[in-house]
Parts: structure tokens; C-alpha cells; sequence
């Protein structure tokens, strides 16, 4: 790694042009099989087919889940690309790729250039930052102009720089249109306390603020009245109520967990660099006596502690305050590189033996999983990557903190390349759509009951027709020609008295429930 002696701007887009390919590479490689991904990807191609910018809709049922910012920019890559996984994903690693820019334009105008640089070097190698950034998911949109509306608007407070308040505004009011009430309260609860905090009330003009308000209202509002007026409230009760209000009181969907899960999620989803943490701490009076660094910290405080309080609990909650967290990260290890600050060993000691614990636990993991248990020995390839770590440690015993975080970032970067677009591919073509997607297209008629992989919406031509109902069940397997049913495996005692053979059977990959394809035995009537 280079130091703040010798850094220049080049090495950032260098920088760049690593964490674009890293975003890129086999993205379209992964089947679209993911609940979340299938759904966001199916609701963006109907909205699209139907000329219908206003109803989101997934196999031609209202979808109250999200707002529609990341469907129009789907939209758009399918005008372009085609209806591909590729497509479905584009934007999202574009975000990624912008995150990464103003990550460090921001930075870099209150902290030293070199810091920001290594600020953007703790994102790139984020196996968890580049995995959500090629996801089909509005989450890229949001963190993306979380990160743009928190960043400018501080800069707006300590720089008394109207325009960055005015693109704060249309930054978050973006941002609430792809994920909702979320990117304004807790964006709004942190600029609030950060004034309130450094006293900062007489440097804001409120008659800017309330014109920013209006402008964010402008961009925010206009579609949330139109669907719920073309929904008679319908999609306003669903996203608000049951998608909002209930997923913070009541876990759903099975996501629950402890208390201290959602700082658990974030320590691992910014591994490698994460494990200096200690040193962060120790010396928190050096880091935390920059502006930046105390509003980066609170950043992260407030999204771990709200997201804690939350009874559904994920992965990608807290992630709208990885690039602050990055920055403070970055302050830190700019330090090791620089000598301004000896560290300590440990750390990577903990990420060697926490390298060689990840493909033991994938070995494990697909042992599980019947119909991708012969490809268990392929997770020991993972194990490059302690093997490099440990290399470098037996050839260089003096830990020199330049050499020893270059090697932990390309080490990472191989990590990410390998697993995320070589053996996460490999592994989820296995999965029951693409397993039985040829079968099923090859009915005359696709029905679903109870519930059904989303999957399948995305690789057929046709919305499914779904019931709750045996006698409606029946009554549609009487019509001619061939017939698939998609279910799950706890249904089948329901169709028991139905004329149906089961012809395919596959649990999902790393979830709990098991698909299952059954067939009409005849096409007489009954």
C-alpha cells in the first residue's frame, strides 16, 4: 500500500477501476432465485410491459413491499440489456460504484486525501458491500443516497454551503422513494443531533431549510399520493402498516434474532479491515478530535442502535452507514501506514483464523443441502486466501503495517472474486427453478397454491394463477391440456384427493422450505 507521501489522485481511480470490476465481474451469472431479488425483478419487467408507473405489481398482484425508484431504474436497463439477470443488476453496481466516488470526494474535503483513499479501500474489499451492490434489491439505491444526503448535508452545516442543502434534499427524497420513511427519519434524527450537539443552530437559515423541505416534498410526495390513490389505500396500508410498522415491532418473515445481532452484522460485513477496530478504540481521542470522525461515528451509532430496537432483524439494515464507518476505519489504518501510530499484531492473527473458519463452514453448510452437497469440496478453494495471508507471514516476520493491509486488500479483493462470482454462481444454479424451470415451461398451464418460489415469475412469459383453495385448485386442473401445480412441501396433505403426481422435489438452497412440482396424471376431467 502506498503512503500518504507518495499518494496521488491517479490511485484512487485505480482504486475505482478495481472496485468496478469486482462489481461487474459474472454478475449476470447468478440465476435470479432469491425471494427479494425475484420479486424487485419481476415487479420491474411488469411495470415496464404494462406501461404502469404508478401500481407496482408481482404476477399481477399489487406488491406493497417498496416504493418504485429501483423498478424505474431496472426498467431502464431492460430497454436497454433485455429481461437478463445482467439487466436486473446493472444499476445496482452502478450505485455501488458512485457510493465509492462521493465516499471519498466528501471525505477528502475534511479528512487528508490519503485517509479518504484508504476510507474507499475498506469498502472495496467488503465482501458484504460488493455482495449487496450486485443484488436486484432496492438497498444499493438507498445507501447510495444516504450516503449522498448525510455527506452533503454536512457539508452544508460546516461549510454554510446552500447548494449541498439543497442536494441533501433531493438526495433523501430519492432515497424515500426507494425504501421509504426510513431514509428521512433517521438521515433527519442525526443531522438534528449533530447541531444540536455542536451548537451549530445560528450558522442554519431556516428559510433555506424549509425551501429544501418543499423541494424534497416535490420529489417525494407526488408518487406516494398517486398510488394511493389509484390503490383506494390500499398499497399506503400495505407498505406503511404491514411493511414498516409491523417489521419493526414484530420480526417477519423469520428474521428475528438477539439484541446485539445487528452490530454482529455489521462487524462481519466489514471484515477484512473491521478486526483493527481495537486500535480505533484505544485511540478513539486521537481519531474522534476531527468534525468528520465525531459525525461518522454518531452515523454508525444511531443506525446499529435503531436497527437493534428492531424486532426484524437483517443484514443489509445497518449498511447505509458503512461508508462513515469506512471513513473511520480508513483515518485509522492511514495511521498504521503512515507510523503515526504503532498497532498491535492480533488482528491478523484473528482474520487468518477467521479466513480458514469460512470454507470449513461452506464445507458444512452444503453438506446440508441435498442437491448441492457434491459441490461441498469446491468451498476449500476459499482457503487461498488464508494460505496467501499465512505466506506473507512466514516470509515477512516483521509485520510492516504497508505490506501487511496490501496483502489483507488483495487477499480480499481474490476472496470476493472467487466466491462471490465463481462459487455463489456455481452453487445457485441448483436451485429448484433452475431445475425444474423446463419442465414447467413445458405445461399448458402453470397454477401455484398456497405459496410459490418467485423465481419462476422471472423465467416465465406468463403470470402464475394462485390459490388458497382445493375446490378452485380443482376446478382450474379441469381445464385441457397438460398441468403443473408449484407448491411447497407442507401443502401436499391439502391435494392428496387431487389427480396430481409429484415429478420434482427440491428444498431451497439455504432456506427451510422445500418446492415441490406436481403434474396432472391426465387430461380427463374429474
Amino acid at each position: 500500500m502506498i503512503d500518504a507521501a507518495s499518494y496521488k489522485q491517479v490511485y484512487f481511480y485505480l482504486l475505482l477501476l478495481i472496485g468496478g470490476f469486482v462489481l461487474f465481474f459474472h454478475i449476470g451469472a447468478t440465476p435470479i432465485y432469491i425471494l427479494d431479488e425475484a420479486k424487485n425483478a419481476e415487479c420491474a419487467r411488469e411495470m415496464l410491459q404494462n406501461h404502469q408507473w404508478i401500481i407496482p405489481t408481482f404476477n399481477g398482484e399489487l406488491r406493497t413491499d417498496k416504493p418504485p425508484l429501483h423498478y424505474f431504474f431496472m426498467a431502464l436497463s431492460y430497454k436497454t440489456f433485455g429481461y437478463t439477470p445482467f439487466a436486473a443488476r446493472f444499476f445496482s453496481a452502478i450505485m455501488g460504484l458512485l457510493t465509492l466516488c462521493i465516499t471519498y470526494w466528501y471525505a477528502r474535503k475534511f479528512i487528508k486525501p490519503f485517509e479518504a483513499f484508504c476510507a474507499t479501500v475498506v469498502l472495496v474489499a467488503s465482501t458484504h458491500f460488493i455482495f449487496e451492490f450486485r443484488l436486484s434489491v432496492p438497498d444499493p439505491y438507498l445507501i447510495f443516497f444516504i450516503t449522498l444526503g448525510l455527506f452533503s448535508a454536512y457539508r452544508w452545516i460546516e461549510e454554510n454551503k446552500t447548494s449541498q442543502l439543497y442536494l441533501s434534499a433531493i438526495a433523501l427524497a430519492l432515497a424515500c422513494l426507494a425504501k421509504g420513511p426510513v431514509a428521512l427519519a433517521l438521515p433527519g434524527l442525526i443531522l438534528f443531533i449533530w447541531v444540536a450537539w455542536t451548537k451549530q443552530w445560528k450558522r442554519i437559515s431556516w428559510l433555506h431549510l424549509l425551501g429544501a423541505f418543499l423541494l424534497f416534498l416535490l420529489i417525494a410526495l407526488p408518487w406516494y399520493i398517486a398510488v394511493d390513490k389509484a390503490t383506494n389505500g390500499a398499497w399506503t396500508k400495505g407498505f406503511f402498516i404491514e411493511n414498516n410498522l409491523n417489521r419493526f415491532s414484530d420480526s417477519q418473515e423469520g428474521h428475528g434474532g438477539f439484541f446485539g445481532l445487528t452490530l454482529l452484522f455489521f462487524i462481519i460485513g466489514l471484515l477484512p479491515y473491521i478486526v483493527y477496530s481495537g486500535g480505533i478504540i484505544k485511540r478513539r481521542k486521537a481519531i474522534f478530535s476531527e468534525p468528520l470522525l465525531k459525525f461518522s461515528g454518531m452515523v454508525v451509532l444511531v443506525f446499529i442502535v435503531f436497527f437493534s430496537f428492531s424486532s426484524t432483524r437483517l443484514p443489509n439494515y445497518a449498511m447505509p452507514c458503512y461508508p462513515f464507518a469506512a471513513v473511520i476505519l480508513g483515518k485509522y489504518i492511514a495511521g498504521l501506514v503512515q507510523g503515526d501510530w504503532t498497532g498491535k499484531k492480533y488482528p491478523y492473527f484473528i482474520l487468518i483464523l477467521f479466513s480458514i473458519c469460512i470454507p470449513i463452514a461452506g464445507y458444512y453448510a452444503l453438506m446440508q443441502e441435498q442437491d448441492v452437497k457434491f459441490m461441498a469440496p469446491v468451498a476449500f478453494i476459499l482457503l487461498i486466501v488464508p494460505l496467501l495471508l499465512f505466506i506473507y507471514l512466514i516470509f515477512r516476520k516483521n509485520l510492516f503495517f504497508k505490506k501487511q493491509l496490501l496483502i489483507i486488500f488483495w487477499s480480499f479483493c481474490l476472496f470476493n472474486v472467487i466466491g462471490i462470482a465463481y462459487l455463489y454462481p456455481a452453487i445457485y444454479r441448483q436451485n429448484p427453478v433452475a431445475s425444474t424451470i423446463q419442465q414447467v415451461k413445458n405445461a399448458d398451464h402453470i397454477f401455484g397454491y398456497q405459496i410459490f418460489n418467485s423465481g419462476y415469475r422471472f423465467y416465465l412469459d406468463k403470470n402464475i394463477p394462485k390459490t388458497f383453495y382445493t375446490d378452485t385448485l380443482k376446478e382450474w386442473l379441469n381445464r385441457p391440456g397438460n398441468s403443473i401445480v408449484i407448491t411447497r412441501e407442507e401443502y401436499l396433505p391439502d391435494l392428496m384427493s387431487l389427480p396430481l403426481k409429484e415429478i420434482a422435489r427440491h428444498r431451497d438452497i439455504f432456506e427451510l422450505p422445500t418446492t415441490v412440482i406436481l403434474k396432472k396424471v391426465n387430461n380427463e376431467k374429474y
